[in-house]
């Protein structure tokens, strides 16, 4: 799964079960709703535990030249 990248939108309810449930610890939260950060490895637990869907699955843009 490393070459996806993992969002949490507006839908966020703030409960915590990705920040709790996040390997790497880089899910924070912020003013309204979770975030996360640089670190994340991409393992997408944050997208099966979030219980309202609001973290957002994406693929990484690579360039390759």
């Amino acid at each position: 799964m490393g070459n996806l990248k993992f969002d949490i939108d507006d839908t966020c309810v703030k409960c915590g079960a990705c920040a709790v449930d996040c390997p790497v610890q880089c899910i924070t939260k912020g003013a309204t709703q979770f975030n996360i950060g640089n670190g994340c490895i991409g393992c997408g637990d944050c997208y099966s535990i979030c219980p309202v869907g609001a973290v957002k699955m994406s693929k990484c843009e690579t360039d390759k030249e």
